[in-house]
């Protein structure tokens, strides 16, 4: 298996996420341990199977990002990977921006 370079760089964090998927009445509520502007790894117990489409929530204080996405990974009792399809461009970069400020080293007040 080739390594390939990432797409986009990943920040650690734990977000509050729902993945929601047709076959499952309630969503599934839980943490990301990842993300980037493309996708997400969620930790889980109950894992998802690997290709499965699904509807993304993410919380980000009070603003919910939504997004398709598909799983690409699974860990059992772990996690899944998982990669965005389709997200709307207000969300993309309220995204962006939250990964942005999470990337810029703070400033020091009175130090120029």
């Amino acid at each position: 298996m080739a390594w390939t370079q990432r797409q986009f760089p990943r920040v650690k964090v734990n977000l509050p996420v729902e993945l929601r998927r047709p076959i499952i009445p309630a969503p599934i509520r839980a943490l990301t341990a990842d993300i980037c502007l493309g996708g997400c790894y969620v930790e889980m117990s109950f894992t998802q199977d690997v290709a499965a489409q699904v509807e993304v929530v993410l919380w980000i204080g009070e603003n919910k990002i939504r997004a398709t996405g598909v799983i690409v990974s699974s860990h059992p009792s772990v996690g899944n990977g998982v990669k965005f399809t389709h997200m709307a461009p207000e969300d993309r970069q309220r995204l962006r921006q939250y990964i942005d400020s999470l990337q810029t080293p703070p400033r020091l007040m009175g130090v120029t």
